[in-house]
């Protein structure tokens, strides 16, 4: 259990950072100039907190804790892919 709270709360972070510097720095303008008249102007918290907690709870179920309990960084890539 101890194990996969590290890596959930590991990966919640990882998975945070990461989306927050594609969606607010990186892909922003390109976002709102493509598909603009699609996005809101308001976020909801609701239902981003909801996909995060399920997405990354799948990635650590799926992904992460098979492969390290295999101790194998190529598992980590197939399940990953799949």
């Amino acid at each position: 259990m101890l194990t996969f709270l590290k890596l959930y709360l590991i990966s919640f972070i990882v998975f945070f950072a990461v989306d927050l510097l594609w969606l607010g720095i990186i892909a922003k303008k390109l976002y709102q100039k493509e598909i603009g008249h699609l996005l809101k102007t308001d976020v909801n918290w609701v239902a981003a907190v909801v996909f995060y907690l399920l997405f990354i709870g799948g990635l650590v179920i799926f992904v992460l804790m098979p492969a390290v309990e295999a101790g194998s960084f190529g598992k980590v890539i197939l399940l990953g892919a799949l």
